[in-house]
């Protein structure tokens, strides 16, 4: 099973890659966009992008790219993150001068952060961090990163768990040129477009709940065509495939400027 997933080794799409296959055959790319990419020109057959975190939201580039790419969501894949500090063999807390990694894993440490007082800063990935540092022997830094990437690239761990809360979780999709068949318990993903008009969103929505369909997200983002225009991310429970699912989906046509639908599969 060929994989696209974001680079270097020891990322938690690393993670996610082998929680959806046991034995797969990893390729890394240097961003979200070249996972995207590889899959649309049929390189690999799956590519892993995070979509969302629990403490920070939305991942942005996704979300747009599911909206341009002609690309189908075929799972979805839900992991607890455990963020560790970690350092060259031998460097104490008290010597580091800043912490690296990814912007999205500073934040979700920022309390810990705070509490040590040091400079941060930005990098690609969490594992490119501990790779940066291993390879420049980097003496005054620490990188936040999974405990793996400490054993890949030989650092000690500080510390820990060092996360905000211990309730974060990051959420992945599985992406393909095809979505996934029903499993009986199933979610599906969409996004459209709406009208200026009073009511517009009210009315939309109604076709899910007078078929007591449940939404399990919905979110809006700039059409980036104008200034106030948005579209909108929804997942409800159902397969597309399902009676019910196939008439609220028509319906909401109707009552859409435009609708895509991103695919069904099965719930995480």
């Amino acid at each position: 099973m060929k994989i696209a997933l974001l680079g270097p080794r020891g990322t938690f799409s690393e993670e996610a890659a082998y929680k959806f296959d046991k034995n797969p055959e990893i390729y890394l790319c240097n961003d979200i966009i070249e996972i995207f990419e590889k899959v649309s020109k049929g390189e690999v057959g799956y590519g892993i992008v995070p979509v969302e975190n629990s403490l920070e939201g939305s991942v942005g580039v996704t979300l747009d790219l599911l909206m341009s790419k002609d690309l189908k969501v075929y799972r979805e894949i839900t992991l607890d993150i455990h963020h560790s500090l970690m350092v060259l063999p031998g460097t104490k807390l008290s010597e580091v001068r800043e912490v690296i990694s990814h912007p999205h894993a500073l934040a979700q440490c920022k309390n810990f952060l705070r509490e040590i007082k040091v400079k941060t800063r930005n990098f690609p990935s969490t594992a490119e961090a501990a790779k940066e540092i291993s390879e420049k022997k980097l003496k005054e830094a620490a990188a936040i990163a999974p405990r793996v990437a400490a054993d890949l690239y030989g650092l000690e761990i500080l510390k820990d768990d060092i996360q905000d809360r211990d309730s974060n979780q990051t959420r992945f999709l599985v992406i393909s040129k095809y979505d996934h068949e029903p499993t009986g318990n199933d979610k599906t993903s969409i996004i459209f477009g709406l009208k200026h008009i009073p009511g517009a969103l009210y009315h939309s929505l109604g076709v899910f709940y007078k078929r007591n369909i449940n939404l399990t997200k919905i979110e809006s983002r700039p059409s980036r065509k104008a200034l106030g225009d948005y579209i909108f991310f929804i997942d409800f429970e159902g397969h597309r495939k399902e009676v019910h699912i196939k008439k609220a989906l028509k319906e909401l046509e109707r009552k859409t400027t435009f609708l895509k639908i991103l695919g069904s599969y099965p719930r995480g």
